[in-house]
């Protein structure tokens, strides 16, 4: 891929290829728990990569559902687009993220953190999406979900796996 990593979005985009262990806090709705994947797919677009994140929701009442998503990660000259996968939105967009400094002053997102954000309307619903990349090993997105048939936030934390020799 050719990319200019000096750029904020192209040091995020070079970042993500690899494994990922992932964990999710859905609210009310329980806690996800698996692992994503940023990997070349056969089948895409020049300049992208494939998602797929799996794992096991565990629901507060004890119950317990395996599932899964994927996006397809579409690098731009100032953006990564992420494009749905599923049958009811294939290839459509979902949001369209633009990077900068993230400007949070926690202990939480280092000095050199970048964060992105976009919404994306569901019906009468909408998915606020913001994304913070604080290293290439670390990142965290939160999605707030509003309208009239929806109210909840996902908060995903995302570590790069490790291998062990």
């Amino acid at each position: 891929m050719a990319t200019k990593p000096d750029l904020p979005v192209h040091r995020v985009f070079n970042s993500l290829h690899g494994d990922w262990n992932l964990e999710r806090d859905m609210g009310d709705m329980g806690h996800f728990m698996g692992t994503a994947r940023f990997f070349i797919a056969t089948d895409s677009a020049k300049n992208s990569l494939r998602y797929r994140e799996e794992g096991v929701l565990h629901r507060f009442d004890g119950q317990k559902f395996e599932g899964y998503r994927e996006y397809d990660f579409v690098l731009h000259d100032d953006a990564i687009e992420l494009l749905f996968r599923d049958p009811v939105g294939f290839g459509n967009r979902y949001v369209l993220l633009s990077f900068s400094p993230a400007n949070i002053s926690n202990s939480n997102n280092p000095e050199n953190s970048l964060f992105a954000q976009d919404h994306h309307p569901c019906g009468n619903d909408m998915y606020h999406h913001r994304m913070i990349w604080q290293d290439t090993n670390h990142f965290e997105t939160r999605i707030k979900v509003t309208g009239p048939n929806k109210d909840y936030e996902l908060h995903s934390l995302y570590q790069r796996q490790t291998t062990q020799n």
